[in-house]
C-alpha cells in the first residue's frame, strides 16, 4: 500500500503511474498486435469489422471502468484518512457491482448487437461479422470486467505494481492467444474475440489470488455496508460513467459518418484509434494518479500538496506529450505500413495522424486536469466537459462539414474538440484550485 501523503510530490505521482503504464503499454501493445494481425490474416475486412464493434465494447467496458474508478476514490479517501476498517464495505459493493455488472452486459450484447448495427448502418456482411464478433467477445466479459475491478482496488490502495503484474499477464497471454487463433487456426475476428476473453479470465484468477495475499480483507466483523458504499460509488461514478455513454454514442455517431465511405475509411479510423490509445496512454495514466495522489492528499486535509502536484504532473506532462507527438509525425509512414499493405488504407492514416498530432498537448494536459478534478470529488465537471466538447462541437462539426470538406473534416473536428475540452476544463480547475471548501477553517493570519 503506498502513501502519497509525504515525500516529494512529482515523484509519487510518477512512482505510481509508470507501473500503470507498462502495464497498458502491454495492453495497448496487444490491441496493436491484434489489429495487425487481422489486418494480416483476416484483411481489411476485419479491421473494419474491430472499428464497427469499437464503440459497443467501449460504451461497455468504459462505463465499468468509470463507475470502478468511483471505487478507487473511496478507496483513496480512506487509505489517506487512515481509515482501513471500512475497506470490507468497499470491496463488498465492487464485487456486487462486478457480478450483476457482467452478467448485465452478457445478456446485452446477446439481444441488442444487430439492433445496434443497423443504428450505425453497418449491414449486410460486414454486420454477420461484426455480430458474430462481438457475441463472441461477450462470453468473455466476467473475466474483462472482473479484471478491471480487481485494478482498480489496487489502484484505489496506491499499490500500482500489483495493478501493473495483472494487467500485464493478461496482455501478454492475448498477445500469445490472438496469434494462435487467428494466424494459425484460421479462426477469423471470432477468433481475436476469444483470446481476449480467455486471456482476460487468466488474467481475473491472478488477481484475485494476489489480492487475497497481497491486501486481505478483514473477513469477520460487522455485515458490510454494502447499500452506502455502492450510493456512494454511484454519486462519484455515474457522472464518470456518464461521459463515457456520451463518449460511446458520439463514436457510433462518428462511425455511421464514416463508413459511407467505404470499409478503407473505415479501417484507416481503427488504425488510427489504435495509435491514439497507444500514445495517449502514458497520459491518461497520469491522469489517474494525479487522481489517487489528490484524494489521498484531500483526505488527509492537505490541499497545497494535492495543487503542488497537479501543477508539477502537467508541466512533465506538456513536455512528455510533445516528445511523443514528434514521434509519431516522423513515423507515421512506417507506423501505417506495419498494418496493412493496402496504399489508400496507409495514405489515409498518415494524413490523420499528420492532423491531430500537433495539437496532442491540447488532449494530454485536459486529461491530466480531469484527473485532479475527479480526485477531489467534481466528477461531474469532465462529464460536462466531454459534452460541450464533444457533444457541442466534434460530432456537429464532423456531421455538418464532411459534406462540403470530405472525411479531413472528421479529423480536424477531433482538434476542434481538444481544443475546447481544454477550456472548459481550465475554467472548473481555476475555481476548484482557489476557492476554499466552506467546511475547511481559513488559516490565522501571519502577524
Amino acid at each position: 500500500m503506498s502513501d502519497m501523503t509525504a515525500g516529494p510530490a512529482l515523484r509519487r505521482i510518477v512512482g505510481f503511474a509508470l507501473p500503470l503504464t507498462a502495464a497498458n503499454l502491454l495492453q495497448q501493445g496487444y490491441l496493436l498486435v491484434d489489429s495487425i494481425v487481422v489486418g494480416r490474416y483476416v484483411g481489411v475486412e476485419g479491421l473494419a469489422v474491430v472499428g464497427a464493434c469499437g464503440p459497443l465494447f467501449y460504451l461497455l467496458n468504459a462505463m465499468f471502468i468509470g463507475l470502478g474508478t468511483a471505487f478507487t476514490i473511496r478507496l483513496a479517501h480512506l487509505t489517506g484518512g487512515q481509515q482501513v476498517d471500512r475497506r470490507r464495505d468497499v470491496v463488498a459493493a465492487l464485487a456486487l457491482l462486478t457480478v450483476v455488472w457482467s452478467a448485465g452486459c452478457v445478456v446485452l450484447a446477446t439481444l441488442l448487437v444487430d439492433p445496434a448495427l443497423a443504428v450505425m448502418g453497418i449491414d449486410g456482411r460486414l454486420a454477420a461479422d461484426s455480430a458474430r464478433f462481438f457475441s463472441t467477445l461477450a462470453v468473455g466479459f466476467p473475466g474483462i470486467f472482473g479484471t478491471a475491478a480487481v485494478s482498480a482496488y489496487f489502484r484505489g490502495l496506491g499499490d500500482s505494481r500489483s495493478a501493473m503484474w495483472v494487467q500485464g499477464i493478461g496482455s501478454i497471454a492475448n498477445v500469445v492467444l490472438v496469434w494462435v487463433f487467428v494466424a494459425v487456426l484460421g479462426g477469423g475476428v471470432a477468433g481475436a474475440a476469444l483470446a481476449t476473453g480467455v486471456a482476460s479470465t487468466a488474467a481475473l484468477v491472478v488477481g484475485l489470488v494476489w489480492a487475497a495475499r497481497a491486501h486481505p480483507v478483514r473477513r469477520r466483523g460487522p455485515r458490510p455496508a454494502v447499500r452506502r458504499e455502492l450510493v456512494d460509488a454511484a454519486r462519484l461514478g455515474l457522472p464518470l460513467a456518464s461521459q463515457h455513454i456520451v463518449l460511446a454514442v458520439g463514436i457510433m455517431v462518428l462511425v455511421a459518418i464514416i463508413q459511407s465511405y467505404g470499409e478503407v475509411v473505415l479501417a484507416a479510423f481503427t488504425i488510427v484509434s489504435r495509435i491514439e490509445l497507444f500514445t495517449g496512454m502514458l497520459f491518461l495514466d497520469f491522469s489517474g494518479a494525479v487522481t489517487a495522489f489528490a484524494a489521498q492528499n484531500l483526505g488527509a486535509g492537505d490541499r497545497a500538496r494535492a495543487r503542488e502536484g497537479l501543477l508539477r504532473t502537467i508541466r512533465l506532462t506538456a513536455v512528455l506529450s510533445v516528445v511523443v507527438a514528434g514521434v509519431v509525425l516522423v513515423a507515421r509512414a512506417p507506423l501505417a505500413a506495419v498494418f496493412t499493405d493496402d496504399p489508400a488504407t496507409r495514405d489515409l492514416t498518415e494524413r490523420y495522424l499528420t492532423i491531430i498530432y500537433p495539437f496532442l498537448i491540447l488532449y494530454t494536459v485536459m486529461v491530466v486536469t480531469h484527473g485532479y478534478l475527479n480526485g477531489s470529488g467534481r466528477t461531474t465537471a469532465p462529464l460536462v466537459c466531454t459534452l460541450i466538447a464533444f457533444v457541442a462541437v466534434q460530432i456537429p462539426f464532423a456531421w455538418l462539414l464532411n459534406g462540403p470538406f470530405g472525411i479531413d473534416a472528421v479529423m480536424w473536428a477531433v482538434v476542434a474538440s481538444w481544443t475546447a475540452g481544454l477550456t472548459y476544463s481550465v475554467l472548473c480547475l481555476r475555481r476548484v484550485l482557489f476557492t476554499r471548501p466552506a467546511s475547511e477553517p481559513v488559516p490565522a493570519a501571519v502577524p
